[in-house]
Order: structure tokens, then C-alpha cells, then sequence
């Protein structure tokens, strides 16, 4: 039975159902939601969660992660599901990989976060970098399925196809929305058959490709998500194109735990709220 200081905290000890692995080094986490927390934990779309536990010397461990699910319409059960990535000396995420198991109790804070988009007509796009896919698929599977006037267009970096997490959940919005879900693969270590040439996406590349695969202008939000370095480039390539500050949209992740949202360096104007 959770403690009233943990639920005043927002925590509340939440049931393993599911462990999925995505990658050699990352998994999927799903939740179970009791039916009196229900509302407690209905998300938006771009929002995380942090997930806490006791290490063996008796510290907290707190780690924040962002879900993948699309968000549940009001009535439907809220779907808790999360990536994480394995980290050299991640406390959190070693134990995610290597212990953690469906039927576990795991410590979850009620969902926070304002890198969101409330559905809406309109087109928008993402620059996402690794695990930074986490809250953008919950944004774009969202939109999509919300909003028939909507169209997305989604701008990856990984590695390689193996490092690639959500691979499947990604291809099923490209088979269900074709005509208005956009995908471009970039990776980095590893040259694709088809697509573009491999390499980071830097300032300078984003400066020229995203031109040429979108009117940059008319896009009405991007949505950039993933290592401080990808997220900076990415803003100064759309702010060097004439793209108003307030339709952009950052979330960085830290790198000492694989997907934990950091707050941008500075506050990112006019977020649509999560």
C-alpha cells in the first residue's frame, strides 16, 4: 500500500505489465493503470513521466522518461508505456534492462510535461535524434489518429537500423496515414540501401535538406527532440531559415541516463500546452 507522503509527491507504486525489448540495448515499459487512478495518469500527447526506486545503499534513484503511447480519449483506459535506453553506468536503465520484469512494482509520478501538441489541423514536422523518438511518436500517432486535417513529417537520426528503437510503431503510422505522414531516415554509422547518405545531422545539413523536403515556412509547429547538440543545430538551421521562434518546440535529453527529459537551456516561447 503506497504511502500518503508518496501520494502527495505524485507517485504512486504502478504494476509492470509488460517489457518489451526494442533494441540489444533498450526496451518498452508498459504500466498497468488501476481504475481509480485512471484520470491521475491520462497524459498528453509529448508528456513523460518519472519513475523512481531504492538503490542497493538505500538512495533514491528518480529517472524521467517519455511515453510512447498515444494519449487514450477521455473514457478509455490511460496506456503507460515508455522506452528506455541502456547507458554505461545507468543506474536506472541497467536495472530496466537486466531486471526489471512484468508483475514488478515501480514508483511513478503522475504524468508532467509541456513538450506537447494538442490535436489540430494543420502540418507539422520533427527532428528527433535516438531516443528523442519517445514523445514525438505519442505526438504524431496522436495527431494523425485525432485529426484527419492533419499531416506530419518525421525527421530521424540513429546510428544504425539495429540501434533504431520503435521501428515497427513507426512503419505502421507510415502503412496507416500514407498520404499524410511524412518519414525521412537519417543514420549516422551506417550507409541505408535507399534514403539519405549517411552522417550526423548537423546545422549546416539540416540548413539545406529540410528545404528540400518541406515548405519550412508553412509548417504550423516542429517539434525537436533528442541530444543537446541535435536539438541546438536543428534551431539554429530553422532560425537561420526564417522560422519563428514560437513554432519551435525542444526537448533535450540528457545523456548520463538515455531518455530523460532536461529542461531546453532556455524556455522555449509559446508551447502548445501538454
Amino acid at each position: 500500500m503506497e504511502s500518503s507522503a508518496a501520494a502527495r509527491a505524485g507517485f504512486h507504486p504502478l504494476r509492470v505489465s509488460e517489457v518489451d525489448r526494442l533494441t540489444d540495448d533498450s526496451v518498452a515499459v508498459t504500466f498497468a493503470v488501476p481504475p481509480e487512478l485512471h484520470e491521475a495518469y491520462r497524459h498528453l500527447p509529448g508528456q513523460h513521466l518519472a519513475l523512481r526506486r531504492t538503490g542497493e545503499q538505500g538512495e533514491e534513484i528518480r529517472r524521467t522518461y517519455s511515453i510512447c503511447a498515444p494519449a487514450s480519449p477521455a473514457g478509455e483506459p490511460p496506456v503507460l508505456r515508455v522506452g528506455i535506453r541502456l547507458v554505461d553506468g545507468g543506474s536506472f536503465s541497467t536495472y530496466a534492462l537486466k531486471e526489471l520484469t512484468v508483475g514488478d512494482l515501480v514508483e511513478v509520478m503522475e504524468p508532467r510535461g509541456r513538450f506537447t501538441l494538442a490535436p489540430r489541423p494543420g502540418h507539422f514536422a520533427a527532428v528527433v535524434g535516438g531516443s528523442g523518438i519517445t514523445p514525438v511518436l505519442s505526438i504524431a500517432a496522436t495527431l494523425l489518429a485525432r485529426e484527419p486535417e492533419a499531416r506530419f513529417c518525421l525527421i530521424r537520426s540513429d546510428r544504425t537500423a539495429a540501434s533504431t528503437m520503435f521501428l515497427d510503431e513507426v512503419a505502421d503510422l507510415k502503412d496507416r496515414y500514407p498520404d499524410r505522414f511524412q518519414l525521412i531516415t537519417v543514420l549516422s554509422r551506417e550507409e541505408q540501401q535507399a534514403g539519405l547518405p549517411s552522417g550526423r545531422l548537423d546545422r549546416e545539413r539540416l540548413a539545406g535538406l529540410l528545404p528540400a523536403l518541406l515548405p519550412v515556412d508553412s509548417i504550423d509547429g516542429w517539434f525537436l527532440c533528442g541530444p543537446f547538440g541535435l536539438v541546438q543545430g536543428a534551431e539554429q538551421a530553422l532560425r537561420g531559415l526564417g522560422v519563428d521562434r514560437a513554432r519551435i518546440h525542444q526537448e533535450i535529453f540528457h545523456v548520463d541516463d538515455g531518455s530523460a527529459p532536461a529542461p531546453a537551456p532556455r524556455p522555449t516561447p509559446r508551447r502548445t500546452p501538454p
